[in-house]
């Protein structure tokens, strides 16, 4: 049976969800990274499993601390090899805050010869939005969200950078936090909960792992990351939805 890539978005999807308007701010726009774990460059290896059972694909997760002066590139390049579909994600952050600069995603299926990007410039107090469907462009910004008295410095992500940001949360049971997450995929900004839900032992190829289990939730969707106990604090194992929930699972290490 031939294999549909399941991280992917659509196009029609995409293109539905980027002329929409942006998600309401009904929840503070926090600043839930502490500062991150890692202390040096990383390349993680997960396989993707189907409904959280079927050998699917891979995924691997590289942090690159030296992107720039003050900048951290994070990375995620996943495929269906050996089929015709890659999913490739990077984003550059403040080395520190986690605070995005650009954001691309890049979508292809060899097999139809397809090509589509997203690109998300962040401009603050906007954030300028380009997706390329094989050469059809469509182009939008987005604000983000702005100083009130109550919040005087509100925090916004980006989407890409998920697998990393629950790593340098506060990792505690019953931890709870919010914030605007910016998705160049959907051009949209929008509200995303997070919540400590308790320590967990994980088994995954790479071995067996005590975690915190951490709920990701949107108005639409719930995710969840098992992010290791120890420092650095390693995403152990994440469920993320697509077109139908894909598991990440750890595998292992290998040199950046």
């Amino acid at each position: 049976m031939k294999r549909r890539i399941l991280f992917t978005i659509p196009a029609a999807l995409a293109a539905a969800l980027f002329s929409a308007c942006a998600g309401t701010e009904s929840y503070p726009a926090e600043r839930v990274f502490l500062g991150p774990p890692w202390t040096g460059d990383e390349r993680y290896i997960y396989d993707l499993l189907a409904s959280g059972r079927d050998p699917y694909g891979t995924c691997i997760l590289e942090t690159d601390v030296d992107a720039g002066p003050g900048i951290t590139r994070l990375t995620r390049l996943c495929s269906d090899e050996p089929g015709p579909h890659r999913d490739d994600g990077s984003v550059e952050v403040d080395e520190v805050t986690l605070e995005p600069i650009r954001s691309t995603r890049v979508q292809t299926d060899a097999e139809k010869n397809r090509r589509i990007s997203f690109t998300a410039t962040y401009a603050y107090p906007v954030v300028k939005y380009e997706a390329d469907d094989n050469g059809k462009r469509r182009q939008t910004e987005r604000d983000l969200p702005k100083a009130t008295d109550e919040n005087p410095d509100p925090a916004y992500y980006d989407d890409e950078s998920m697998l990393w940001l629950v790593r340098g949360i506060d990792l505690r049971t019953g931890y709870e936090g919010s914030y605007r997450n910016a998705s160049a995929a959907t051009g949209a900004v929008f509200d995303v909960r997070l919540r400590v839900e308790g320590e967990e032992e994980v088994t995954v190829p790479a071995g067996t792992f005590r975690t915190w289990k951490v709920r990701i939730s949107t108005s639409t969707i719930t995710q969840f990351a098992w992010v290791e106990v120890e420092a650095p604090h390693r995403v152990i194992k994440a469920r993320v939805h697509g077109l139908q929930d894909v598991d990440y699972v750890l595998v292992g290490a290998s040199e950046p």
